[in-house]
């Protein structure tokens, strides 16, 4: 055989074998993340205050902001509110009230997660046992279990 013969073997075999590949399929894509809230983690202080820039600017809640809290399903609602009896303090903070923290069952210096629902401007503050309920069947359907 000639080395031009085998050269142009190669070259009709590679030729072939691109043209009989199929595409790869595609893996689906991730869901968009969500637009209508801002989600930031932090840790109470020794004073049960919540910072977290990224959230307030999103909710466009400066200094001196009043607001009022609530309870629901679990979580602490605060809405801004004229008539509220706290405001937004210099640095972006807000202290959270420690009957509203125990009946949620959030602990000093105990992470939160934190949503800024842009629509209405809202801020839920979820204690770490929420999270713990939401994300224990995924836990137990990774490790071998039932989901």
């Amino acid at each position: 055989m000639k080395d031009g013969d085998r050269e142009g073997q190669r070259r009709e075999s590679v030729r072939r074998a691109a043209v009989s590949r199929k595409p790869l399929p595609l893996p689906e894509a991730p869901p968009p993340p969500r637009r209508d809230a801002v989600f930031g983690m932090c840790a109470l202080d020794d004073k049960g205050r919540i910072s977290d820039a990224r959230v307030m600017a999103a909710l466009d809640w400066e200094a001196g902001r009043r607001v009022t809290f609530t309870v629901a399903h679990g979580v602490i609602l605060i809405d801004a509110d004229d008539a509220g009896g706290q405001a937004v303090c210099g640095r972006g903070c807000l202290r959270l009230p420690v009957g509203l923290r125990r009946a949620v069952g959030i602990r000093l210096k105990e992470r939160v997660l934190l949503a800024a629902l842009l629509e209405p401007r809202r801020l839920v503050v979820h204690p770490m046992v929420q999270l713990d309920r939401w994300s224990l069947p995924v836990h137990v359907a990774v490790l071998g279990g039932e989901s």
